[in-house]
This record gives structure tokens, sequence and C-alpha cells, in this order.
């Protein structure tokens, strides 16, 4: 099931508008971090710990959807469950 979600995380999530707002978002601030360390660092390196700090965001951007998703299906399997034994009352 992980690889399902990552596969429609990755080819159908990551191109809506609001995650695309989001990821803009998360490069701004990703960029606000960085820039206090932009004089000790070279360009290299600077571009480098940009890369390094979005995938982590991305990283943790895909574990919150896969929690949601895992969750959004428990809580589901929860509620029909209990529809089920209040039915039978």
């Amino acid at each position: 099931m992980k690889d399902l979600l990552k596969k429609i995380y990755n080819d159908v999530l990551v191109y809506e508008s609001d995650v695309v707002k989001i990821n803009l978002q998360v490069d701004e601030e990703i960029n606000q971090l960085v820039e206090p360390y932009t004089k000790q660092l070279s360009d290299e390196e600077t571009e480098k710990l940009k890369e390094m700090l979005s995938i982590v965001g991305l990283t943790a951007e895909q574990a919150g959807f896969e929690n949601g998703v895992r969750f959004a299906v428990k809580l589901l399997y929860s509620l029909l469950k209990w529809l089920k034994q209040v039915n039978h009352l």
C-alpha cells in the first residue's frame, strides 16, 4: 500500500495547485533559513544545503500524506463498522 500511496502522491498530488503553492512557501522558508549562512558558505555549499532541506521537507510532506490517508481509511472503516453495529440493534 505504501508504494501505491507514493505513486499517487508523486504522479498526481504533486501537481495539484494547492500542493504547488505549499511547496513554493516551503522554498521561501528554506531560503530564509539558509540566508544567514550564505556569507559563510560557498555558492555550491549553499545550494547543497537548500537541496538537503528541500528533500527533508518533501519527505515530510509525503509522509504526512501517507499518514493522513491511513488515518482516513481507518476512520472510515471504524465508522462503517459502527454503522453496521447500530443498524443491527
